[in-house]
């Protein structure tokens, strides 16, 4: 069809097409390939994770009170309700955004009565993914069926209703939020970081329902947020929140790895607006009694010895209602023990305490 001549200078100039797309996609598949080992092979993960949290800055509110892209993400509350006539009542609601290939929405939610030392527990999980671009852009709005649990800027609403018992909560911080870590930020090692802050002092009120009968409540809450992409599952723990009458809040966390060797011991105490960060160093965590729950058999320390030297705190924490397990294999397959304490000692106030873990080794 062509001469030779022609198709000699074709040859040539296909010749050179080609050697130039060859060496593009030379080129871009090196560049790739150094990228990939300067991410994966020169840092760790949670150094990663680090660098673009602090890229990112550090926890910003009330936009940080929003849901965020990241595999791990939860929303906690614990409180304490009294009534008119004096009735106790403890509880804690969890909202969990954890995301893999889609995003689960989990809830659980525990309340104690402590006249009758009953204890109702529940727990939803959805299976669809969340839409993250609905979500505000400084608060949080979660509905599933009859539960929900709002908030922004330290103005939440917390509602949950069973056949058994139902509680309506309007939730107002009366005091600065507490960052914790580096500006809110701590790592967990090997299990990569977490962004985390708590609004340690929220003052409740609304009511309770157990059965037919419906009460109004006054109490105190504590409110935790924590997200990044760590998981759960390389970790145990031991989490103390304690609101003391001597006006100091304290946060105490004690992270383990499945074996049980130490990972990171943190914790804060805030008075006045002022937190101190606390290291290990700083504070001393002794187990002492043991409850071994009669339906999984797990054995939980659920009394402490606290010792703060700086801070002049000696106290012993002990739970309220021994029986305070909480069963969510049917949600996050786990199993954690969650509840009120009380305190002793040098100070007194309310506190709560969470052992998270205990199933997976002997402690």
């Amino acid at each position: 069809m062509f001469g030779k001549k022609t198709e000699r200078k074709y040859r040539k100039r296909y010749s050179a097409k080609a050697s130039l797309i060859l060496f593009i996609l030379l080129f871009v598949l090196g560049m790739g390939a150094w990228f990939i080992y300067e991410i994966m092979a020169i840092k760790p993960a949670d150094e990663w994770f680090e660098s673009k949290a602090s890229n990112e800055g550090k926890v910003s509110l009330p936009k940080d009170d929003a849901p965020h892209q990241a595999k791990m993400e939860w929303w906690y509350y614990n409180g304490h309700l009294t009534t008119e006539s004096g009735k106790r009542f403890s509880f804690h609601y969890t909202t969990f955004i954890v995301t893999d290939l889609i995003s689960h929405l989990v809830k659980h939610v525990s309340l104690s009565d402590h006249q009758t030392n009953q204890r109702f527990t529940d727990q939803r999980r959805t299976t669809v993914g969340i839409d993250f671009a609905s979500a505000t852009s400084d608060g949080f709005d979660f509905k599933m069926d009859n539960w929900t649990m709002t908030g922004k800027n330290g103005h939440d609403q917390l509602v949950a209703a069973t056949n058994q018992y139902s509680f309506n909560l309007t939730l107002t911080s009366t005091l600065p939020p507490v960052l914790h870590g580096e500006e809110g930020i701590i790592s967990l090692e090997q299990a990569g970081s977490s962004y985390y802050y708590s609004r340690t002092r929220m003052a409740i009120s609304g009511t309770v329902k157990i059965g037919k009968k419906i009460e109004a409540v006054k109490g105190i809450a504590w409110f935790d947020h924590q997200w990044g992409d760590f998981t759960t599952n390389q970790l145990s723990w031991d989490w103390f929140s304690l609101q003391l009458d001597s006006g100091e809040d304290v946060m105490l966390y004690q992270l383990r790895d499945k074996l049980g060797n130490p990972i990171l011991y943190t914790g804060s105490v805030t008075q006045n607006g002022i937190t101190e960060v606390l290291s290990s160093k700083d504070f001393t965590l002794i187990p002492g009694k043991k409850w071994t729950s009669k339906k999984t058999g797990i054995a939980y320390p659920i009394s402490w010895t606290i010792q703060i030297p700086k801070r002049n705190m000696d106290i012993k924490t002990q739970g309220l209602m021994e029986n305070s397990e909480f069963d969510a294999m049917l949600s996050t397959y786990n199993i954690y023990w969650e509840g009120a304490v009380k305190i002793e000692g040098t100070h007194t106030g309310t506190g709560f305490m969470e052992l998270y873990g205990y199933g997976d080794k002997k402690k």
